[in-house]
């Protein structure tokens, strides 16, 4: 069988891991870190920290192995690795970086979100309330601050605790503190990916172009991911080509291959939504479970079945063409809100697309119904203004935003979003319709902007080598 050529950038070493090659680990430290005033003690942490971060060819080379493995054998492998992630603010680069604060602000001028932090977008977000910057764990001006987000994630929590025994010498032999760390870990059986609502978690990622193998039967998707149409890799790695829509996505040499990261720990009240689910239920005006309106809320069925019905065989091979009503899949649905596909005539959605790397923290609710749990949200690309703060403002959060013809039923998302309410209607095989409203179910209790840098750009930050600019 003649053997394909590999993409060119899946053999990339100087891509970090986890942009484009996901770490998909069951256990991940979000760590925090402050540097000292003393710049060769943060860039002395910097050249330690570079001599374990993983790369884009090693992360995908474990994660086809272990796929082609479980394949074979119909379970996991007994194989494992421990990867490491690490990417600044842009206060954090002020304090490395030998090129001035001006230098940088011009450098960084088409990304305004990222010079001024995530406070910044506090009200577009609607991070108000129990929301708000002032009552964040990290991230806001109310506590320490952070120059850096360090992600080491591994397949046992043995080999993660021995990794961070490693880094935490690094930290205190540099005078690099630990303002706070968060611990994500998937859920158990029978929820292993799932999210604490009950529902199957990361199932539609976009495909990247030059990254991901075509697949020669439907050219512009991904080779064994039907669905999955391939995107420029210039709208999640800086220094490759974007889609046509996208705006404003140049910078200088020294950010390519690099891409610039959200992290955002979202508390989840889980007992309080489904009490709303089963109580939003009853005003229906036909009968209709608490499963499927919180189904009908998430736009699939807690196994991860779309409630769209696309191309027999594949569940996310589907689009909302034929349903711009919303009668099958609401308006209101998160992933509806979230990625619209075709929903309407010339929607284009491509530039809008962001590479999700979440995972639930805090234990299960049976486990412990009174801690606190969530999610601990985390995506990249090049721009986060068009990608996560359009799709979570503009769309997800957006009243005015209907995700089919005009007139369809609107309802801003349950699910992650504000307080308020809206109308749904379901026909064949459901006929009913009802208004609900909900209260807000998830909380920001913190939120990091950051650029996750390539490899030689961390070298240059380590050995104080002015960055290149051309």
């Amino acid at each position: 069988m003649e053997q394909l050529p590999t993409p060119e950038l899946r053999k990339s070493r100087e891509i970090q891991g986890n942009v484009l090659a996901a770490f998909n680990k069951d256990y991940v430290a979000f760590r925090y870190m402050q540097f000292p005033d003393d710049r060769a003690k943060g860039r002395g942490w910097l050249s330690v920290i570079l001599n374990t971060v993983s790369v884009t060819a090693d992360v995908e080379d474990f994660n086809e192995e272990f796929s082609l493995s479980r394949r074979a054998f119909g379970h996991d492998p007994d194989k494992q690795a421990t990867w490491v992630g690490v990417s600044l603010t842009f206060a954090g680069l002020l304090k490395v970086a030998e090129d001035g604060e001006q230098t940088l602000k011009e450098d960084l001028k088409n990304f305004p979100q990222l010079l001024k932090g995530a406070p910044a977008s506090a009200e577009r977000l609607k991070d108000t309330g129990n929301s708000a910057p002032d009552n964040w764990l990290f991230g806001s001006s109310g506590n320490p601050p952070v120059h850096a987000v360090l992600l080491v994630a591994s397949d046992s929590e043995e080999a993660l605790n021995a990794k961070l025994e490693n880094i935490e010498v690094a930290d205190q032999a540099h005078g690099v503190k630990l303002v706070h760390q968060d611990d994500g870990k998937t859920l158990p059986p029978p929820l292993k990916g799932h999210e604490h609502f009950g529902f199957k978690d990361g199932i539609s990622q976009p495909g990247v172009k030059d990254f991901h193998r075509e697949d020669p039967r439907n050219p512009g998707y991904r080779e064994n991911r039907a669905g999955a149409k391939l995107i420029e890799p210039g709208e999640f790695v800086f220094g490759y080509p974007t889609e046509p829509n996208s705006k404003n996505r140049t910078g200088p040499t020294w950010m390519k291959n690099g891409s610039l990261q959200v992290v955002r720990r979202l508390s989840q009240d889980v007992v309080g939504w489904w009490n709303a689910v089963n109580e939003q239920a009853g005003k229906f005006d036909g009968p209709i479970t608490a499963e499927l309106l919180g189904a009908c809320l998430v736009g699939r069925e807690q196994n991860g079945d779309p409630l769209a019905r696309g191309i027999e065989g594949d569940g996310n091979d589907f689009d909302y063409k034929n349903d711009q009503m919303g009668y099958q899949t609401p308006c209101a649905a998160h992933i509806r809100r979230t990625n619209p596909r075709m929903g309407r005539p010339g929607l284009t959605a491509d530039s809008n697309r962001i590479m999700r790397r979440g995972i639930p923290y805090g234990p299960a609710l049976e486990e412990d119904s009174e801690a606190d749990r969530g999610l601990m949200f985390v995506c990249y690309g090049t721009s986060i203004d068009e990608q996560f703060e359009f799709v979570q403002a503009d769309w997800s959060n957006a009243p005015g935003f209907t995700p089919g013809a005009q007139g369809a039923p609107n309802c801003i998302d349950k699910v992650t979003g504000p307080e308020g309410g809206g109308r749904i209607e379901l026909h064949k095989p459901f006929v009913t319709k009802g208004d609900i409203h909900m209260a807000q179910f998830v909380t920001t209790k913190g939120a990091i902007y950051a650029f996750t840098p390539s490899v030689t750009t961390l070298r240059h930050l380590a050995a104080g080598k002015k960055l290149p600019r051309s």
